[in-house]
């Protein structure tokens, strides 16, 4: 079988292919016709490289088959299909014991400690929450935490529009000021602050913004835009990227690879914590486990938090949540929505 190098999603894919040379035909994963494309057994090296990570999961009902798992660590393909990543697999290494039939894999511990991390910080939220609150015995490795979320770091810089709205009552306009965060002594428990510290939620779109209030129809809405007053540095959470497995000095080293891996999973299990949907049932205890993490990227110098919207249909939606409302600054501007119509989504269960 024949892939091109739109199957990939890392370009250092095709760049080692081994033989490096492509040749004109037809990629058999759903490209069609292409100028360039390589037979699947170009990566057969690497792939065995890959696989050397990976070993057979011996517990009931843990793990995953190995195409969904390696899709879920590395995201090197583009194909929507598993079965389709398991076909390339199959056609590039021919049979292996990692792609029998309900096998299902587990990353290898290597050199390292074999806690599971994500498993951690499951345990640790629910005991914060419901047993231990200021000295729980299951606390994570605050060293290893630390390092996996300064992965993560991007620079907000000040020409990004960020917006912010609250429900207009009676039409009555809106001062700049009104649209800041909240005094301490109003500040409620929220997704990000505990009880009494005050932090700005913000918004990448006016149509998060309006979604993330929760209006009712025939709402009215101010929304305000702000600016950082500097660039900033912040805890990403939203835009999670996979590691490449050929960004390493050695593709064999692996501790190295093994590494990535456990902290890329750990981000992806952060960021689902943050982008939880909020219920009205919700308790204030439940943003403990998400407050502590916030409190912690606070610590070691970060300005804020970016996470994903649970309310914007769209699945493209980005909050932010800064640490020091005063880093960012409403401008004089604030406009009025009134909200025409609501989108509901809902399924059986």
């Amino acid at each position: 079988m024949r892939a091109c190098a739109k199957c990939f999603r890392p370009a250092t894919w095709t760049a080692n292919a081994s033989p490096p040379e492509a040749t004109v035909g037809v990629c058999d994963f759903g490209h069609s016709y292409d100028s360039q494309t390589w037979p699947t057994t170009a990566w057969v090296d690497s792939l065995f490289k890959l696989f050397e990570l990976y070993e057979i999961e011996t517990e009931s009902g843990a793990g995953q088959e190995f195409a969904s798992q390696i899709q879920a660590d590395w995201q090197i393909f583009t194909f929507s299909e598993f079965g389709e990543v398991r076909q390339f697999l199959l056609s590039a290494v021919g049979d292996h014991e990692l792609l029998s039939e309900g096998v299902r894999v587990r990353l290898k511990s290597g050199d390292l400690d074999r806690t599971d991390e994500v498993a951690s910080w499951s345990q640790f939220s629910e005991e914060i929450r419901t047993l231990n609150r200021y000295f729980p015995q299951s606390a994570p490795d605050r060293d290893i935490l630390e390092q996996t979320l300064l992965g993560s770091v991007d620079t907000l810089c000040t020409d990004t529009a960020l917006f912010r709205a609250r429900l207009a009552e009676n039409g009555e306009p809106f001062d700049p000021s009104d649209l800041g965060a909240p005094p301490a002594r109003r500040a409620r428990a929220g997704r990000a602050n505990p009880v009494g510290i005050p932090y700005l939620y913000l918004s990448f779109s006016p149509e998060t913004c309006v979604y993330e209030t929760r209006p009712s129809t025939q709402d009215s809405l101010a929304i305000a835009t702000f600016h950082a007053n500097r660039d900033l540095r912040v805890l990403n959470l939203a835009d999670i990227t996979p590691p490449d497995f050929f960004d390493v000095v050695d593709i064999e080293a692996m501790p190295e690879q093994i590494r990535r891996v456990r902290f890329h999973r750990y981000l992806r299990a952060l960021g689902a914590e943050l982008r939880k949907p909020i219920h009205p049932s919700d308790q204030p205890t439940d943003y403990i486990p998400t407050q502590y993490l916030c409190e912690l990227a606070k610590s070691i110098g970060l300005d804020g938090v970016l996470y994903s919207s649970s309310v914007d249909p769209s699945g493209e939606g980005r909050n932010l949540v800064l640490f020091d409302p005063e880093k960012a600054t409403c401008d004089a501007l604030v406009r009025v929505a009134s909200v025409s119509s609501l989108r509901l989504d809902w399924a059986w269960v």
